[in-house]
């Protein structure tokens, strides 16, 4: 089993102001996400048309996140998230989870590997009856 972690698309940082968007974006990169802060406000409607996003932060007052909502939700493609509080590393990170399934080897995972397993180890098997390890 494996378990990765890769940066989302970028977070836009709505601010408000220049230094709410660096703040944002500090928060952002710590996590280790791709940060966009955005120096001056933006229209609502430039939402909808802007290039790929992973989200939007904004932790300016509930009128202007509630529009900003509604543009985010009018986009074509992946739901993209509103983020009104600080962002964790689920926003900013994709989470990935590797599992080969062994079930086909009867369980065994070195069969999968190339190797013959645990009984290589344990000797040939005797020609007697019962066919017991000697």
């Amino acid at each position: 089993n494996r378990l990765t972690f890769a940066p989302r698309l970028p977070i836009l940082c709505l601010g408000p102001g220049p230094d709410c968007a660096n703040e944002q974006a500090r928060a952002v990169a710590g996590l280790g996400g791709i940060a966009a802060p955005l120096p001056g406000r933006i229209h609502p409607d430039m939402l909808t048309c802007i290039g790929r996003i992973g989200g939007a932060i904004w932790w300016g007052d509930a009128i202007r996140g509630r529009a900003y909502a509604t543009a985010l939700s009018g986009r074509e493609g992946p739901i993209v998230a509103l983020i009104t509080g600080q962002p964790d590393s689920g926003h900013v990170l994709h989470e990935r989870h590797v599992c080969i399934d062994t079930t086909a080897a009867g369980g065994n995972a070195g069969l999968l590997a190339g190797r013959d397993g645990p009984e290589a180890d344990a000797g040939p098997v005797s020609a007697t009856a019962g066919g017991t390890r000697g």
